[in-house]
């Protein structure tokens, strides 16, 4: 496992998530997490996490607008 996902496994333990979340579920927090505050580091954390596509988050219901904020985050 990379440094990078290293970081945000304990990162995710520290802020006591639980970690055995489904991808559809952390598609479902990123998106209510986004629209809630755009600049959400724990929304990053799960994009990056799960390796999540700008087409599953647009499918999930979240806007280009937002899409467009998280230009260098989404694979």
């Amino acid at each position: 496992m990379g440094k990078s996902k290293q970081r945000i496994l304990s990162g995710i333990r520290r802020n006591n998530t639980d970690l055995k979340i489904t991808r559809s579920q952390a598609i479902q927090m990123v998106v209510a997490e986004i629209y809630d505050n755009p600049a959400s580091l724990h929304a990053k954390e799960l994009i990056t996490l799960f390796g999540l596509s700008a087409d599953e988050l647009g499918e999930a219901g979240m806007d280009y607008e937002h899409l467009c904020s998280l230009g260098r985050v989404i694979v």
